[in-house]
């Protein structure tokens, strides 16, 4: 399952970043949005879809797995009955374990797609916004960005900011993207000098975050997550805007 919600996801992005027809000639320049707005706005509306036959989904694989495991419940008792044999008991283990793995793989497809979306959101929002000058702050609904004069080193600092975090909250910094992944370049985004770390600009990890980052001066975006309220998708970018690179094709 998860090779094949790859596969789909990476369909969806290159069919709607792949160059499409030129406008009209007699279409106004003017009226025109930012060409990386209209794409990442094509990516959106192909994730939200997207994002809707894997829910449709989650249900039914929900209860695939509730009958397999009834039914290897069942069998425990014919075995310890003495009426089927082990072989017979653990082919119901092997269609429980194949049920989980496609709940788990569609979920995981779900939490790709959200992160993606927030990505798509975030390229859209900042296309359409003046650059900050250098130093530059802003602080929006939906985003917040810092322009910070600080050189950053992906290699160098994200090793200062896994040793913050864990000296500030005891656990593991939660990097959700380090450098460039698949899904950057899926998206045809240059992720190579940044660091994506899944904290929600509102939670306590998230406002220390962003006041550490802004007291050294590192450049960062902050992105709340696809749903309202909800913590899906939700990160905090540290380093320059990604760039938009040529799609692979």
């Amino acid at each position: 399952m998860r090779p094949r919600a790859s596969l789909v996801l990476t369909a969806v992005l290159v069919a709607v970043l792949l160059p499409g027809r030129a406008p009209a000639a007699d279409r106004p320049a003017a009226a025109a949005p930012p060409p990386a707005a209209v794409q990442a706005a094509e990516v959106i509306a192909a994730l939200a879809d997207y994002r809707l036959k894997l829910e449709a989904l989650l249900p039914l694989y929900e209860q695939e797995l509730a009958r397999a495991n009834e039914q290897h419940e069942q069998r425990r008792e014919l075995l310890e009955r003495g009426i089927v044999s082990r072989k017979e008991f653990e082919a119901t283990e092997t269609v429980v374990a194949r049920a989980q793995q496609k709940l788990e793989d569609t979920r995981r497809a779900i939490a790709e797609v959200d992160h993606a979306m927030v990505e798509a959101i975030t390229a859209r929002a900042v296309a359409a916004l003046a650059p900050l000058g250098r130093g530059g702050y802003e602080q929006s609904a939906t985003l917040v960005r810092y322009n910070g004069p600080t050189a950053w080193s992906l290699k160098t600092g994200a090793v200062e900011l896994e040793q913050f975090f864990l000296t500030r909250f005891g656990r593991p910094l939660p990097v959700s993207a380090y450098g460039q992944t698949p899904l950057h370049d899926r998206m045809g985004l240059d992720h190579r000098a940044a660091l994506d770390v899944a904290v929600h600009p509102d939670s306590p990890e998230g406002r220390a975050l962003m006041e550490h980052l802004r007291e050294a001066g590192i450049p960062f975006i902050a992105a709340w997550g696809v749903v309202p309220g909800s913590t899906s998708g939700a990160h905090i970018h540290v380093g320059q805007p990604s760039p938009r690179i040529a799609t692979k094709q």
